[in-house]
């Protein structure tokens, strides 16, 4: 003890007068604790040597004992907490508990350095609680090891003399607290950890309950101990800190700025007090960056966190580790064996019954989860979190980084959760269904981990095979697609043609998605062939349709045609209603790209109705926007508006992400229509945020674009040229030629407006090349009619007039029954300018202008 004490002193006489001062607070701290261990030490030796025979060689007094009057010394408490966040409701219902009645028994539960000691001391220095309780007595029961142990700390607490330390010391203790009192025993679960104590340590704590003394416990876990009447209602146990609470703490504690290290790095903690606490004081040492701080986190995790100490406030793995391999925990090994198992998982565990049972049947002979985990719960190292759609039992990111490092996961555990994912991926394969939309997303993260690694060990399967594509298609519908796991179930799969050629296919998929698309093609080239040998025809003639899908996005309308027409065919020889419905849908598009509203509108009309048929909600929805898209090419303004409603709320029915955003974004098209500018913004910004959420080049591309037309209209035009000059570059990176040639022609009508012909000239001439490069009859009457206003303003009535003619046959031919009057009356403008040789000056700053068509842009992506 003594040479503790000494390394204490020798560590803070090397440190500089700022250190010193610094860390004061840590090193009385250490004292203070060496100092109730030599009490401990000299209460033990006493009891060894014989309490009666040193008590009989004191001196006598000269009165007797019960008449000198006791001799009281005013409780000493640890310093007031600094600073506290986050916690203040949790004061309040500890102050509240206090003040109400007598007597009162506060238990502050949670995982270690949550804060529990802090809270209760911030309590104890309370004014109004110092006002109705000015005895308050502080007993750290860490490095006790008895009930005996403890009630030498409580009697030093209360300065009973040693004389007075006999067979009767309890007695003594009880009735020596004055009246108003509090005790607050901290670390508690130091005894309470030790199960054999626990009926002698709820005796103890039951004879606490006296009518004039509070008691409050700090205590790791969640488990109160029994036989106490604890005050109503029960405090719950402390959680973590959220996102500013961590700031605010580290902002308060700490002159560093808050970097992108230090968001990282308060991210990484999960918002543990005690580990924030820990990233202030090794910040303001000045030994390292925030940076060099995150990179060390990163190679080493809660290992990383230490302020030179080994203890429990001084070390996080140490705090960690307290609990991880405490003596409840290694009283029970199979309940190490599930805490590394569920180390294993991200997004934590789904808190169901349903969920345990299923995995309870996966799990090997001689495992109990419910009881595993009851265990686990008690002290702490899982909780329950209620914030997403899902509740799920979760660790906090650094205790799980540690049991994932320092655990041994056992392989028939492995096997056993693998087996659980499999399974589930089996029973919600369908992603359309709203039965899994309440469980799959909060799962993906699980998934993918788990089939990752069962790829990677060579422990695939066909059932791990499906399992991956379920997987697969459910990301890319959740709008975030990954192919790390269908790419390593290709290379490890064995299995009948039929199931790598659906593996092809989803694959295809996602590179269609990741604009990857010489790779999608590949993909779906191999898909078809491996379904043609298998004799699957649903599996090619779905192939041939996604193949459909390239080659219009390509913008290579004809061999999309041929594909769509193929793929309908093979799914009526199958008997597919789901099948024909989406190529019927498909023909649609095509038939709308070429301008042909009658044929796209009975394709649309005719797939609703197999999409009900088939109950595909999603396809509906996709289907009904299409309709909305005739009718805004028909100016039917009324009609479209209630198309995309309708198509929202069955997007949202789907939950689906990206067809919502497109669906936004043509809803945005018919405000702008009618000059409602301010919901047309608003709701292209809210389809640009869902497409970045969903990882789509081509959505963010499309809602860029049409928040440049939103300045355009406002007169912003700096604004509107940036906004069009990203959307080129987006559109471009996902070789989408329809959106570039959109991108370009509004570009001209920028340079347009501000008088610079010569620039907007060749940008409506690029934009017309692109736009009959991919047969958009609307986009190139539109370039037409630009161009003839530039040849008015150049003064070149001739061409101005042949450019106005052929726009109105474009406009004609594209059925856009509102720009095709406006024209005419240009046309009629220059043919008297060119009959009579004079020149308008209403001509030469035209005050009309075009609608903006919404067209169709084969993403893919719904």
């Amino acid at each position: 003890i003594l040479s503790g004490v000494l390394d204490v002193l020798q560590e803070n006489a090397s440190k500089d007068i700022f250190h010193r001062v610094l860390n004061r607070k840590s090193r009385l701290g250490d004292l203070e604790r060496y100092n109730r261990r030599i009490d401990d030490y000299n209460s033990d030796l006493l009891t060894d040597l014989g309490l009666q025979a040193i008590i009989s060689v004191q001196p006598q007094p000269s009165v007797p004992s019960a008449t000198v009057p006791p001799v009281l010394f005013k409780p000493v408490l640890p310093p007031a907490p600094q600073l506290m966040i986050g916690r203040d409701e949790q004061k309040s219902e500890v102050i509240a508990a206090l003040l109400d009645k007598w007597p009162t028994c506060i238990a502050i539960l949670g995982a270690g350095g949550m804060g529990k000691t802090t809270l209760a001391l911030s309590v104890l220095h309370e004014q109004t609680v110092a006002d109705r309780y000015p005895s308050r007595y502080f007993v750290s029961c860490e490095g006790t090891p008895s009930v005996p142990s403890l009630v030498g700390e409580i009697a030093n607490a209360l300065r009973i003399p040693l004389a007075n330390r006999d067979a009767h010391l309890l007695d003594t203790i009880l009735s020596s607290f004055p009246a108003n009192s509090i005790l607050c025993l901290d670390n508690f679960e130091t005894l309470w950890d030790d199960e054999p104590m626990r009926v002698e340590l709820e005796g103890f704590l039951s004879n606490l309950q006296l009518p004039h003394l509070g008691l409050i416990i700090t205590m790791r876990g969640t488990q109160r101990p029994s036989r106490v009447s604890w005050s109503k209602p029960l405090l719950t146990p402390l959680k973590s800190l959220p996102g500013d609470g961590s700031r605010r703490l580290f902002e308060q504690s700490c002159s560093h700025a808050l970097d992108e290290f230090v968001e990282k790095l308060l991210n990484a903690v999960d918002g543990i007090p005690l580990a924030i606490s820990l990233i202030c004081s090794m910040l303001v040492e000045g030994n390292e960056s925030s940076e060099s701080l995150w990179g060390r986190w990163m190679e080493a995790q809660s290992r990383s966190l230490e302020n030179g100490g080994k203890d429990r406030l001084s070390n996080l793995d140490t705090s960690i580790r307290l609990s991880v391999e405490g003596p409840r925990m290694r009283a029970d090994p199979k309940a190490v064996d599930i805490l590394a198992m569920l180390s294993m998982l991200p997004e934590g565990f789904l808190h169901t019954e349903k969920a345990k049972e299923d995995l309870q049947g996966c799990l090997p002979g001689g495992y109990n989860f419910r009881e595993a985990l009851l265990t686990i719960r008690r002290v702490s190292l899982v909780h329950i979190d209620e914030t997403g759609v899902s509740c799920r039992l979760r660790m906090l990111n650094p205790v799980r980084a540690f049991c994932a490092k320092r655990l041994v996961v056992q392989e028939e555990l492995r096997n056993s959760i693998t087996c659980f994912y499999v399974e589930m991926m089996g029973q919600f394969q369908d992603y359309r269904a709203p039965d899994g939309h309440g469980i799959i997303p909060g799962e993906l993260g699980n998934v993918s981990m788990v089939l990752s690694r069962a790829w990677k060990t060579g422990k695939g399967s066909p059932n791990i095979a499906e399992a991956s594509i379920s997987f697969t298609r459910w990301s890319q519908y959740l709008g975030n697609p990954v192919e790390e796991v269908i790419c390593l179930t290709i290379e490890g799969v064995m299995g009948p043609p039929e199931l790598i050629g659906n593996c092809h296919k989803v694959l295809g998929e996602v590179y269609y998605c990741r604009d990857r698309l010489d790779d999608a093609e590949a993909s779906f080239e191999r898909a078809v062939q491996l379904h043609r040998q298998a004799h699957n025809v649903v599996g090619e003639a779905s192939a041939i349709e996604s193949l459909g899908d390239l080659s219009l996005h390509r913008g290579r309308i004809d061999d999309a045609e041929a594909s769509y027409q193929r793929a309908v065919q093979l799914h009526r020889e199958a008997h597919s209603v789901l099948g024909e419905a989406n190529a019927t849908m498909s023909l649609g598009d095509v038939s709308l790209r070429r301008d042909r509203l009658d044929d796209a509108e009975a394709s649309f009309q005719r797939a609703v109705q197999l999409h009900r048929q088939a109950h595909n909600v999603l396809g509906e929805a996709n289907t009904i926007m299409r309709l909305g898209d005739v009718s805004l090419r028909r100016d039917r303004l009324d009609d479209a508006e209630a198309s995309y409603q309708r198509a929202v709320q069955l997007h949202r029915q789907a939950h689906h992400v990206l067809g919502e955003a497109n669906t936004i974004r043509s809803l945005g098209t018919v405000y702008l229509r009618r000059d409602r500018l301010d919901d047309a913004e608003a709701s292209f910004e809210r389809a640009f945020q869902f497409y970045q959420q969903a990882h789509s080049v081509v959505g963010e591309a499309n809602a860029t674009e049409r928040l440049g037309l939103m300045s355009f209209r406002r007169d912003r035009l700096d604004d509107a040229e940036a906004s069009f000059k990203r959307a080129v570059q987006l559109h471009r990176q996902a070789q989408h030629v329809l959106g570039e040639a959109n991108d370009i022609q509004h570009l001209g009508s920028v340079y347009l407006q501000r008088g610079e012909l010569d620039q907007a000239q060749e940008m409506f001439d690029r934009s017309l090349g692109l736009h009959q490069q991919v047969q958009s009859v609307y986009g190139e009457a539109m370039d037409v009619y630009y161009l003839g206003e530039v040849y008015v303003r150049q003064e070149k009535l001739q061409e101005a007039h042949a450019s106005f003619e052929r726009a109105v046959e474009l406009f004609q031919h594209a059925h856009s029954i509102q720009n095709e009057p406006i024209v005419i009356e240009k046309l009629k403008e220059v043919s008297l300018l060119l009959r009579d040789s004079q020149k308008s000056e209403a001509l030469l700053l035209p005050d009309t202008k075009l609608c903006e068509q919404d067209e169709p842009s084969a993403s893919g992506s719904t």
